[in-house]
């Protein structure tokens, strides 16, 4: 596994934890990481930055509409926590989109922040 993979593993599951957590407690973000680890088997980040829509397909599947606020959280966390340009429902739409584009925009916004994290 390449050290890139590692670093936007590291960040994505950063994110999730800090954004679930600050808007819902740590409580709701120790509940959704818990059933995406039983659906996947592995640690769900890992599953976000490969295959962004299985991560939303599994989440919808787990939470229903929730999902999509859950996953609105995120962009929202990341747009006022890292400046990242664009809005929440941009987020939301590259995640449920989730073709080859919109994957490399995913991992081209966790790149900015491992490069803003280590600097």
């Amino acid at each position: 596994m390449s050290k890139t993979k590692v670093s936007l593993y590291g960040v994505a599951r950063k994110v999730i934890e800090e954004a679930t957590t600050t808007a819902l407690g740590p409580t709701c973000n120790t509940v959704i990481e818990f059933h995406l680890k039983q659906k996947f088997g592995r640690d769900p980040s890992e599953v976000f930055v490969e295959d962004p829509r299985t991560f939303y397909i599994t989440l919808k599947e787990i939470f229903g509409a929730g999902a999509e606020s859950i996953i609105s959280l995120i962009g929202t966390y990341l747009v006022n926590e890292y400046g990242v340009t664009g809005s929440a429902e941009r987020f939301v739409n590259l995640v449920v989109k989730g073709d080859e584009s919109s994957k490399n925009k995913l991992e081209e916004i966790l790149s900015k922040i491992v490069d803003q994290t280590e600097n």
